[in-house]
């Protein structure tokens, strides 16, 4: 009920209102006066809360996008420096919460930066805008979760004036400050351990994850072990097992031993990272100290969440909330079972939410948490507390205790590796909360759990099927940003396409001002995974640029690709040599010429007509038929090129038009645009690229033209979707709504 009541007040507040008004009535009808007093103090709150909560965020999205000078208060455990580009969290005087980014000048202001072990007040100088919606279908929603910490606003291209220490206006804001303190030092001291048990303790010991994480539990999140790594019970439990131990060896007596547990896990959950599952944690070991246990553990699972939606009302929102409270609430009737059985039931009823926002499923993962959760709490904490807690003193321990801590990070990898991922895609909402409800009957209904398995068999096949075999198939002009990336995929799942990859441009930089290079995930693997697609029939890369196959290598790491096309000559070339052919395994590469014919490929190859070099004017350049329109994707081809086409194949249309160069001068040609009748151009670009794209002189011609520009920068992912029947449509993730045709009547969509 809790999870319906947060989901409707971010929506409608009379929903919630009626909600609210049920709940009180509820709550009255079960006679139990404390209780009953608890929870309407306990919903007042929250009410009053939320409600002051949403004014807040609504003064702070009306601020000024300008720039501005604004003093910040900045603790040290948010500041994260990348080589010369630097983010951090900072509060104003009006607790208004911004997240800034920037560059650093020079190698000194880096080092005083790195150097800031307390809490400060900064004074910054940057351009204050709204958090970005996220460009594509299915992509992380930045901004939510930016409004689940309370930040609405960014500061970007920011100049740090000056800092100096932050003075505590009371005696809790100097508490608070000592405890991030305390964090950033342990901080500090978890990565001079060795490689990987740094990785280790900074996740498990305060919830910190850097850079070096994601890539090192690859196999842990194939295998759906994430959840031990965000702090919880087990965390808890050390956390207080260790402060035991120390108190009883100073003789102090067991009730005094719970009042300091009382006083320290708050603490605790500051220094952890203050995430939803660790609140939960700590919220029921406190009622647990308190003498709660009296009450049902249903009702201190039922106040916990209360309490948490207080404080952070989006907490059942994101996937992590969701699974530690649905966990939590499942392990309340299923202690009693075995512990293979306990983890198959906590599997089965979680996996409509681990697929709602991962899309994919190992069938390992019950076996998985079976062989690794004893290995975990048994194996893994213990040698991560002992060589943290003996490195400062005796660092040879820690090196020791590393290589047990290896041999378990790479059975984990193995098991990882082994066949059983499943791409299932994104179940939609309604289908989601009707998978998860009947798991929950299934559970719950001892007597029936046949008539709900099949129930629940069936409708998972149903919900399979419809995603991977739609029955409209679609053009995709993914937002990578600056740089190229297209879905071509038929009805039916028939052939699946993918035109360049994008990727990210590097430029030369001194050594200090590098830093570790994070793996970047493209933006269309993520999408390919949320609509079912695991296999890719072709890869045409258009030229060697990086912004066109910077990210192919990932992309062919990650999936199934059968054949990669590239225009003749560019194998040779730099580019493929380092981003492509290192990477291309199983795949056969075929390099093409103008009117060459490639099996599962349903476009027509109209370009290069030589031999090259893989560079702009050698581009891969298609034509195709799509529904009732024609398409044709230029990659970077210059404006020769483009009349080169038309010379050779005078009757070629199109009325719609990936835009050469990201919509540079180069290309665009008004007689090349003409004589293939473009009505629409579509153009892939970055906000704020460095290049201008796209340039007024081609939008001048689109103008003169009477085309229509379509830009992922304003639209973000562009999707055409089309049937057997010629039906077509449009759709724009940014801007939410889609168009029967391109001057057609506007309608809303759920993207």
């Amino acid at each position: 009920m809790a999870v319906l009541l947060d989901a409707v007040i971010t929506i409608k507040l009379w929903f919630f209102l009626i909600f609210v008004g049920y709940w009180v009535i509820r709550i009255i009808g079960l006679r139990q006066q404390g209780f009953v007093y608890a929870t309407l103090i306990g919903g007042m709150c929250f009410s009053v809360l939320f409600l002051w909560h949403a004014t807040t965020l609504k003064k702070q999205i009306l601020m000024p996008q300008s720039a501005r000078q604004v003093e910040l208060i900045v603790q040290p455990d948010e500041i994260n420096c990348q080589g010369d580009y630097f983010q951090f969290v900072g509060r104003d005087h009006q607790k208004h919460k911004f997240k800034v980014t920037g560059y650093f000048k020079s190698q000194r202001e880096q080092q005083q930066v790195l150097a800031i072990k307390s809490s400060v007040a900064m004074t910054v100088r940057g351009n204050i805008v709204l958090v970005d919606q996220p460009g594509n279908l299915n992509q992380f929603n930045y901004r939510a979760y930016c409004d689940s910490q309370g930040i609405t606003n960014l500061i970007n291209k920011t100049s740090l004036l000056n800092w100096q220490p932050a003075s505590a206006k009371n005696p809790l804001t100097g508490v608070l400050n000592v405890l991030h303190v305390w964090r950033n030092n342990a901080r500090l001291y978890c990565e001079k351990l060795p490689k990987l048990m740094n990785t280790y303790a900074l996740s498990l010991l305060i919830g910190f994850k850097d850079e070096l994480f994601d890539e090192n539990m690859e196999g842990v999140t194939t295998l759906g072990l994430l959840h031990l790594f965000s702090l919880s019970g087990l965390h808890v439990f050390y956390f207080c097992w260790l402060l035991r131990q120390i108190f009883l060896r100073v003789w102090l007596t067991k009730e005094t031993t719970n009042w300091l547990l009382i006083f320290f896990l708050p603490a605790f959950l500051i220094i952890g990272g203050g995430s939803g599952s660790l609140f939960r944690s700590i919220m029921m070991a406190e009622l647990g100290l308190l003498g709660q246990k009296r009450q049902t553990q249903l009702n201190v699972w039922s106040i916990t969440l209360l309490v948490n939606l207080m404080f952070d009302p989006y907490v059942i929102l994101s996937m992590g909330g969701q699974l530690s409270y649905l966990l939590s609430f499942l392990l309340i009737f299923v202690r009693e079972v075995s512990s293979f059985k306990r983890a198959w039931i906590l599997n089965l009823v979680s996996l409509p939410i681990i697929l709602f926002h991962t899309y994919q499923w190992h069938l390992l993962t019950s076996f998985a948490n079976f062989l690794i959760i004893p290995l975990f709490s048994n194996f893994v904490m213990p040698l991560v507390i002992v060589s943290a807690a003996t490195f400062w003193c005796f660092p040879q321990l820690s090196h020791i205790l590393t290589f047990g801590l290896t041999g378990f990070h790479q059975l984990v990898s193995q098991l990882s590796h082994l066949p059983g991922q499943v791409t299932f895609g994104k179940p939609s909402l309604f289908l989601t909360s009707l998978l998860l409800v009947i798991s929950l009957c299934w559970l719950a209904f001892p007597k029936l759990k046949k008539h709900f398995m099949l129930s629940l068999m069936g409708i998972y096949l149903v919900g399979f099927v419809w995603i991977h075999f739609p029955l409209h198939g679609e053009v995709t002009f993914v937002d990578v940003g600056q740089g190229d990336s297209i879905l071509v995929r038929m009805p039916f799942n028939r052939s699946v396409t993918v035109i360049d990859t994008g990727g990210k441009v590097g430029f030369l930089k001194p050594a200090w001002a590098q830093g570790h290079q994070k793996k970047h995930e493209p933006p269309v693997l993520n999408y390919l995974h949320s609509i079912g697609i695991a296999k890719i029939n072709t890869l045409c890369l258009s030229h060697q640029d990086a912004d066109h196959i910077g990210d192919s290598g990932v992309l062919l790491a990650k999936m199934q690709v059968d054949q990669v096309v590239i225009p003749k000559g560019m194998e040779t070339s730099r580019g493929f040599q380092s981003k492509v052919k290192p990477f291309l395994g199983d795949a056969r590469l075929i390099p093409v010429l103008a009117d060459q014919k490639v099996s599962h490929l349903p476009l027509h190859i109209v370009h290069p007509f030589v031999t090259g070099k893989g560079e702009n004017h050698d581009s891969l350049t298609l034509l195709g038929k799509f529904g009732s329109d024609n398409f044709i994707f230029s990659g970077d081809l210059d404006q020769a090129g483009e009349r080169d086409i038309v010379a050779r194949y005078p009757q070629a249309r199109a009325s719609i038009v990936k835009l050469g160069h990201h919509g540079s001068k180069t290309a665009s040609a008004k007689d090349y645009l003409a004589q293939i009748h473009a009505k629409i151009g579509i153009i892939s670009a970055g906000k704020d690229n460095h290049y201008g794209h796209p340039n007024p002189e081609t939008l001048q011609t689109l103008k003169e033209l009477h085309v229509r520009a379509l830009s992922t920068i304003d639209e973000g992912m562009i999707r055409y979707r089309f049937t057997e029947q010629k039906f077509s449509n449009w759709q724009f993730v940014r801007r939410n709504y889609e168009k029967d045709s391109i001057h057609g009547i506007t309608k809303k969509a759920n993207p």
